[in-house]
């Protein structure tokens, strides 16, 4: 009786140690805010031939992107590779062939993704949300854009400068040589009348 209780406490441990504590999800904008990329995409394979420093058995996740809602996206590049460690509780699995709201996290070069986040299946999810993320999404990117005006007139104000000091020290120049240059000649005459009257007097 006693070993049977033993194994069942034992189980309880272990399940424990294993068992990732979501209390509760976070907020729309508080996942976007947390978040390094979060956008809608479609699992289109998935590879485990690497295992971790423990053992565990790692598996690749290749995500297709079809809309982002943060992160930027360059053309013929919107694959996406996310890790999952098959004896960390915390990571979410997905499903080939599944689409998602994937809320993601960095891990090097790639991305992790949390059961403790809001990513799920995109047909779980609400469309409220798609449209709250659409929002902070515009709001977001208006926030950049005045952000790279102000760099921009910044950048065109230090050209400017650049330029104006330019103009102002080649003028700085010019008037240096146009002082030797008047010095040299004054000099030149100078010398010339000397000679012209020095010759002048053996005329004499």
């Amino acid at each position: 009786m006693k070993k049977i209780f033993l194994l069942f406490f034992l189980s309880l441990i272990t399940s424990n140690a294993y068992c990732c504590d979501c209390v509760e999800k976070p907020s729309i904008e508080k996942n976007w805010e947390i978040a390094q990329q979060v956008f809608i995409g479609k699992v289109i394979k998935v590879d485990s031939l690497l295992y971790d420093d423990y053992g565990g058995k790692l598996y690749s996740f290749t995500v297709k992107i079809k809309k982002s809602f943060k992160g930027e996206i360059y053309p013929n590049r919107d694959y996406r590779t996310i890790l999952y460690i098959d004896e960390a509780a915390c990571d979410f699995r997905f499903g080939v062939g599944y689409e998602y709201l994937i809320y993601a996290g960095r891990e090097g070069y790639v991305l992790n993704c949390s059961i403790c986040s809001r990513t799920d299946l995109l047909e779980n999810v609400a469309k409220e949300e798609l449209i709250t993320l659409d929002d902070i999404q515009k709001e977001d990117s208006k926030d950049k854009q005045k952000i790279r005006v102000f760099k921009l007139q910044n950048n065109i104000g230090y050209q400017i400068d650049l330029v104006k000091n330019s103009f102002e020290e080649s003028l700085r120049r010019k008037n240096l040589k146009i002082y030797v240059l008047f010095g040299i000649t004054i000099f030149l005459l100078i010398i010339i009348l000397i000679l012209l009257i020095k010759r002048r007097k053996r005329i004499i």
